[in-house]
């Protein structure tokens, strides 16, 4: 396995990275497939984003300029995930202007704002209403 630099928490980097359930970040230096490759120990057998996200319940995270910020999660109706997400992105608010979030396990999508991130509720009622 190729060292990794220590995780923070709840950092928002431009480019990619992985958000792992305890709120470490884990930067990717370059493409995810890569980093799923050269990092198999802790890739857990995952051959792709996807099933990665769906089996250790990490979320992919693309940071990108402007502020356009893209999440794949599990489950966009989690409370884990919702917290998760609202730590992220409550912590960050001036460095993403839009998120778009994509749940593996689902169709559809949420695209939030600065103003969904109110409370954990009004981000709660957001996710659960797919576009």
């Amino acid at each position: 396995m190729k060292a990794h630099r220590e995780a923070a928490s709840y950092v928002l980097l431009r480019g990619a990275s992985w958000l792992t359930p305890r709120g470490e970040v884990l930067p990717i230096p370059g493409f995810h497939e890569e980093w799923l490759r050269d990092h198999e120990e802790l890739a857990g057998g995952a051959q792709n984003v996807c099933e990665l996200v769906l089996g250790k319940r990490w979320i992919s995270v693309a940071l990108f300029a402007g502020g356009y910020l893209e999440l794949m999660v599990p489950d966009r109706r989690a409370d884990d995930v919702r917290r998760s997400i609202y730590e992220l992105l409550s912590r960050n608010a001036a460095l993403w202007s839009k998120a778009l979030v994509m749940a593996m396990d689902e169709e559809g999508y949420a695209m939030l704002e600065r103003d969904d991130l109110r409370d954990e509720g009004a981000l709660a009622e957001k996710l659960a209403k797919p576009i």
